[in-house]
């Protein structure tokens, strides 16, 4: 562990008077805020309430509120329910035949399966099974009353052939777009999955979703608020609107499925994109919904609208438009309101700014300072002066011991072990089992190299040697668990869980390597012997966690594994007599299993060894830095 002197504690943890404010009476912070900043805003937001309600019962707000997201929201989310609804039960017949409860080629069991579907989404007007080979099955209902069923089989000019190959790429959901219905006279909207038996791609499951369905819901809504709704596709044509409900005279075809803006009978929406008079960009704010309003015959048209793309469509606009008068006095009350708001506002804002300037500056330090300590930012994170007010005075004296003692805390536990213990919500760590990678470090001839020091300078060495190896662990997400005399024990794994344990451990013993040659560098021009280290890491299953009595535990790792990481870092005595590394590094069998793809590791099979407590013997490696000699 680092030392710290007595001189460095009294520079870094002042003692804790030193934010005490000496006066005999201080005002309460609930006191300034109940008769100053209470008292100045309950009286600015009576006024402001009192005025909205008398000069405009309908706010300004409630335009942008409920058409925005009460009306688009609503509207939005029952599209959604209705398509969505038609792609769960292609994919829920498709999941069917591919775990072989339903036989793809039983034409009544197909059939009956659609029937009960179709019957649970009523705006599914019909569903197909398609195969590969050309054939399909399908199902639908003609009209309410009249339900039909077909199996087609295969021909040279099958029409979905060119779709099917398509949906061999797909996974999962695949939106087809509009397609036209001869037998109802009418466009549908379509969604496939693809359908697998045995792992073998046999062909799709389709279904079409009625736009009349989705139409009649726009016609029911805007009976209910007298609002005046459409959804659009590529901005010209009408993918949904009350005069589509019914398309018996519509005169459309399988060529041009959908009506156009010229089309549409209803005279008003086709001057949507009409030069616009004005727009509500700064009314409806920056969000997705915009608006703008238009002269015609009738009068101003006001159009919002919003645009997104989904279910296979690049461009949908879905809106809303009111005719002149159906907004009569929005906006009049929006200036008068907003003006005298305004001016309320204003005259608080000042007032608040001027009698709580010397409460906001405190509680802005604490709130900085509290937050860095929320993320263990020790480092940066400063002792808070005091303050007048009593509250946060004894607020300031309780942060600043806190601090104190984190400081000291900090040194003893790792701060990643801390986060994680903090995430938990005081639930601590469950002890597990875990694959882990395990290092141990070793100073070579330490014993000899510490008896020609003085205790200050062999205190000095282990610290800057700590320092050195401890930033190249944690670089790699390691876990530092303890410091047995000039050993590290650290571990990867644990307490997060983390996939390439093993070569984070490896990557972090090679920049050992390298931070120590420079360091050595260093230390030989400055006339001291160079430090050279043992390195022993092994991978394997571990118990990880709170381990120790009852009120006393460390967290740290405990198996076989631990043993043979420290067993390895031992056996480079004799293992690697001939290595002219800085830190001559053993991995096990294991560990080698986990990095032999990694280009920028290299290692050399140094043999098999018995180590001390373990029958069989171990495959052992060195590792060392890729263009290093062996």
């Amino acid at each position: 562990m680092a030392k710290v002197t007595e001189e460095t504690s009294s520079s870094k943890f002042p003692s804790r008077t030193d934010c005490t404010v000496k006066q005999h009476w201080r005002p309460s912070l609930a006191m300034a805020l109940s008769f100053g900043f209470g008292g100045m805003t309950m009286v600015a937001l009576a006024i402001v309430i009192w005025l909205s309600f008398d000069t405009a019962k309908d706010n300004t707000f409630a335009l942008t509120q409920e058409v925005t997201e009460i009306s688009f929201g609503s509207i939005r989310s029952h599209i959604d329910n209705k398509l969505t609804a038609a792609a769960r039960q292609v994919t829920y017949m498709a999941d069917l035949v591919e775990q072989g409860l339903l036989d793809p080629d039983d034409e009544k069991s197909i059939t009956q399966t659609i029937k009960g579907a179709l019957a649970a989404t009523p705006q599914v007007r019909g569903m197909t099974l398609m195969r590969v080979d050309g054939s399909s099955i399908q199902a639908g209902w003609l009209d309410d009353t009249s339900f039909f069923s077909r199996n087609k089989k295969g021909d040279n000019e099958y029409r979905f052939a060119a779709l099917l190959q398509e949906l061999r790429e797909v996974d999962g959901i695949y939106w087809g777009g509009i397609i036209w219905i001869e037998e109802v006279q009418e466009p549908h909207i379509t969604v496939f999955h693809p359908v697998y038996k045995d792992d073998v791609y046999i062909g799709a499951m389709g279904a079409i979703i009625s736009i009349s369905s989705l139409s009649e819901y726009l016609n029911k809504l805007d009976t209910e608020t007298g609002n005046h709704t459409y959804l659009l596709m590529d901005r010209n044509k009408v993918l949904a609107h009350p005069s589509l409900i019914d398309m018996s005279r519509s005169g459309l075809t399988a060529e041009n499925p959908l009506p156009t803006l010229n089309q549409v009978i209803d005279g008003n929406l086709r001057r949507i994109w009409d030069e616009p008079l004005y727009e509500f960009n700064e009314v409806l704010g920056k969000g997705n919904i915009k608006g703008h309003a238009v002269d015609s015959f009738a009068g101003e048209l006001t159009f919002l609208h919003t645009s997104f793309s989904d279910y296979g469509f690049d461009d949908l606009t879905l809106g809303i438009y009111f005719m002149e008068g159906e907004l009569e006095g929005y906006y009049e009350r929006l200036w008068f309101t907003g003006i005298l708001a305004l001016v309320i506002a204003l005259i608080t804002v000042v007032t608040i700014f001027l009698s709580g300037k010397l409460i906001a500056r405190p509680l802005q330090r604490l709130s900085r300072a509290s937050q860095q300590v929320g993320q263990l930012d020790l480092a940066h994170a400063e002792r808070l002066p005091g303050s007048i007010f009593r509250e946060l005075d004894t607020a300031a004296n309780a942060y600043n011991s806190m601090l104190g003692g984190l400081k000291w805390f900090e040194n003893y536990v790792p701060k990643k072990l801390v986060k994680q213990l903090m995430d938990t919500d005081g639930e601590g760590i469950v002890s597990e089992e875990r694959e882990i990678t395990v290092m141990f470090t070793d100073i070579v001839s330490f014993t000899s190299l510490s008896e020609s020091m003085p205790a200050s300078e062999l205190a000095d060495l282990l610290n800057h040697h700590f320092d050195l190896l401890g930033v190249k662990i944690e670089e790699e997400d390691g876990t530092i668990d303890k410091y047995i005399g000039d050993s590290i024990m650290a571990f990867w794994g644990a307490p997060s869980i983390q996939e390439d344990h093993a070569q984070r451990a490896c990557r972090a013993a090679l920049a050992i390597e390298k931070t120590l040659t420079e360091d050595n560098r260093l230390r030989q021009e400055a006339g001291l012997p160079p430090i050279n280290i043992r390195i022993g890491i092994h991978s394997g299953l571990a118990v990880a966690g709170n381990i120790g009595a009852k009120g006393r535990v460390n967290y740290t790792l405990i198996g076989d594994t631990v043993n043979t990481a420290q067993r390895l870092e031992g056996l480079g005595k004799e293992a690697l007599t001939d290595s002219i590394h800085t830190a001559k590094t053993l991995i096990s069998a294991t560990t080698q299993d986990h990095i032999k793809d990694e280009p920028h590791m290299r290692t050399r099979l140094k043999g098999d060894f018995a180590l001390r407590g373990r029958e069989n013997t171990t495959e052992v490696y060195e590792l060392t830095n890729p263009g290093k000699d062996l």
